[in-house]
């Protein structure tokens, strides 16, 4: 049953991705309103080989985890191959590498499947995993490097190579509280023992962080050791401790840290500064103005106006073209995530293995909510990617290695469920999470239906200006049909010509830079074919 209903599910993602690549393909037609323009053939060779993959890892998990759970993989790779379409789109050099980082995560995947499903040999070598993670980290601080030239130095590599170790870190700490703790309450060992030696041990990694200017993955890491301390002892102060230690880093980081001062003041009031400081998050607000509901379709909207939309601003890019329709669906897939990882961890067959695949589900919640609630405007901006979707073959790597160990976790057969005392950490951590998806959406539907009208008739609004340039605006004619008004230019340089420039008091003008007035002003819905008798 298991095997049949992640093949409909993966059937259903293939289908998905080929009318996305299909329409991807046709979009330079559309734009150019003839079909003597050049189509866009070369994702297709992504759609083939994720195809091929995803196809033997069904396989794969089908015969050597046959009571895994049906649905993650299925979501993985659905979010996988939206993002790698999305940012191949946008930019298609660092779609292939992406596209590469995805393959090879793919392979790792249908490798990993014949690790043992204990996953014993995590819990054997923590602190030597979590040691060496520690250590890639730190070493950044000598010989870190930043891939764009510019900002916070947090990779190691060279060549063409780049390697982020607090990815990989988030992994780490994970696994190893989960062993450690695991092991000590085993032993019924003291509140405040078992706490301190793992809260000395997240704090040094912490540090490391802080000292990187790297404040959203400094933030993610307190809030994955506090679940883990909470799930393990059921005392919700260390929510709150939680809660006021990001707090307190925000307030020291908006003081002391510039980027951090900007991205809260930016936060606060983009409006203030809309073409400056906060350029990045009013056009990705407009992005989802412009999505609307159903979006522009994929290739046929503006999300590379929006700075670092392959990776920060990825959902922002996915709203724009799909609409409102299909960022529901993408938190959707991510509520799927969630609440088959916390099924997972509540069917487990120990109490590693439990606290292992709740601190994973965890982790894909924090980092989702963050980087969507800084693209929604809910939270300031933090930097972070969205798993399996955004640009960063680091963020791919762990997202797919987590996801392995959730699958291994979920193959536990014929294993009955370790006994819970208290499911009630559980279902806190389930419903907070669920919560912050659910203000996601309707943050959601807030900018892309209720202020979407008034927010893209600003004048700061570079879509209008790029629409223009492709879509002929209609004319104004005086009584006896002679124009006064007129669209002139090829698609794609269209500009307005003013035939009487006598008559601007009149008429007005419909300018990139001083926006509208006049005539070009109240009878722009009529002109622009929205209202009346549309161009068709």
């Amino acid at each position: 049953m298991n095997r049949i209903t992640q093949g409909n599910l993966l059937k259903i993602a293939g289908v998905f991705l080929f009318l996305q690549s299909t329409i991807i393909t046709l979009s330079p037609a559309v734009r150019a309103r003839t079909l003597d323009a050049d189509l866009r053939w070369s994702q297709w060779v992504v759609v083939l080989t994720w195809g091929i993959l995803v196809f033997l890892i069904h396989r794969g998990i089908s015969k050597r985890l046959p009571d895994a759970d049906p649905f993650l993989f299925p979501a993985a790779a659905l979010l996988s191959g939206w993002g790698v379409l999305t940012i191949w789109r946008l930019d298609s050099t660092l779609g292939a590498r992406q596209a590469l980082w995805l393959d090879l995560c793919l392979l790792g995947l249908l490798l990993g499947l014949r690790l043992p499903v204990t996953l014993e040999f995590l819990r054997r070598y923590k602190y030597l995993l979590l040691s060496g993670g520690i250590l890639l980290v730190s070493l950044t601080l000598l010989f870190g490097v930043n891939p764009i030239g510019i900002g916070p130095q947090l990779w190691l590599g060279c060549c063409g190579f780049y390697f982020q170790p607090s990815e990989l870190l988030k992994l780490l700490l994970i696994v190893f509280l989960s062993a450690y703790l695991a092991d000590k309450l085993a032993i019924r060992i003291q509140t405040f023992s078992l706490i301190l030696p793992t809260f000395i041990v997240s704090g040094l990694a912490i540090l490391l962080l802080l000292f990187q200017r790297d404040l959203g993955t400094a933030s993610i890491f307190i809030a994955l050791f506090t679940i883990m301390i909470y799930l393990a002892t059921g005392r919700r102060r260390t929510l709150l401790f939680s809660g006021v230690m990001i707090a307190a880093f925000g307030a020291v980081g908006y003081y002391f840290i510039d980027i951090v001062h900007a991205r809260i003041n930016s936060w606060m009031n983009p409006w203030a500064d809309p073409g400056g400081g906060s350029y990045q998050i009013t056009q990705a607000v407009l992005a989802f103005a412009n999505g609307g509901l159903e979006g522009r379709g994929p290739g046929l909207g503006s999300p590379g106006v929006v700075p670092v939309a392959v990776s920060d601003f990825i959902y922002a890019a996915i709203a724009e073209e799909t609409g409102l329709f299909g960022t529901l669906g993408l938190l959707a897939l991510f509520g799927l995530i969630i609440a088959r990882g916390l099924r997972i961890a509540l069917r487990a067959p120990d109490l590693f293995r439990r606290l292992c695949a709740a601190g994973l589900t965890s982790y894909f919640g924090i980092q989702a909510l963050l980087i969507i609630g800084g693209n929604l405007r809910l939270l300031p901006l933090t930097g972070v990617t969205l798993p399996f979707v955004s640009y960063g073959g680091s963020s791919l790597l762990t997202s797919f290695t987590s996801l392995l160990f959730l699958l291994l976790i979920s193959n536990h057969l014929d294993e009955e469920p370790a006994v819970l005392i208290n499911p009630q950490p559980y279902l806190v951590i389930g419903a907070l999470l669920s919560l912050g998806i659910f203000a996601a959406a309707l943050a959601n539907g807030w900018w892309a239906i209720v202020r979407g009208p008034d927010l893209l008739t600003r004048v700061d609004n570079p879509r209008r200006i790029i629409e223009d340039q492709f879509v002929p605006r209609g004319d104004l004619v005086d009584r006896n049909n002679s124009i006064i008004t007129t669209t002139v230019g090829e698609i794609g340089s269209l500009e307005r010509s003013y035939v009487y420039p006598d008559l601007a008091p009149i008429t007005g003008y419909n300018h990139p830079k001083f926006g509208q007035s006049g005539l070009e002003a109240s009878l722009d819905t009529y002109l622009r074919g929205l209202q009346g008798v549309p161009a068709t």
